[in-house]
């Protein structure tokens, strides 16, 4: 019974995230334009609704990272309740993400960019740096899941 609410709760909630992500997408793309006046590149285009696309998907990337921390907390309180030593290797996993981030920040180029058009203060190294750690962070993650792919079914044929 609970197991059929969960799941008719998340498919309603996924199905409200996606009619929204649909509905500011055709709001993006159908919305016209920027006047030229107004652009921060006369010459080129500039969609009107690119800051609600944008906070959407910030709002999306916020919302995913606090459920991820809400259910890593709770997996390991309620593990170290039942098995102190299983709740210790869900631990390592989340130490070895952070030494990840603080690898990948410190190999990130802070150098500031050339970009036309752009006054704003967020071209300076930190936040560059923040922006290479998440991009090779990204990188890093989808050469290890497609490796996990490719060799995880040869690890388990050769347990039989």
């Amino acid at each position: 019974m609970a197991v059929t609410k969960i799941h008719k709760t998340s498919k309603m909630v996924l199905y409200a995230i996606m009619g929204i992500t649909v509905l500011i997408l055709a709001v993006f793309l159908l919305g016209g334009e920027v006047p030229v006046e107004e652009r921060v590149v006369p010459t080129i285009s500039e969609p009107r609704f690119t800051d609600l696309l944008m906070y959407w998907v910030y709002a999306l990337l916020a919302i995913s990272v606090l459920v991820l921390i809400a259910f890593a907390v709770s997996d390991f309180i309620s593990s170290w309740k039942a098995r102190p030593k299983s709740a210790f290797r869900s631990l390592l996993v989340v130490l070895v993400f952070v030494a990840m981030l603080i690898i990948t920040f410190a190999i990130g180029s802070g150098t500031p960019l050339n970009i036309v058009g752009y006054t704003g203060s967020e071209n300076v190294p930190i936040f560059l740096k923040i922006t290479d750690m998440w991009l090779y962070s990204i990188y890093l993650m989808v050469v290890v899941n497609v490796l996990a792919l490719l060799f995880s079914p040869l690890l388990k044929s050769g347990k039989k």
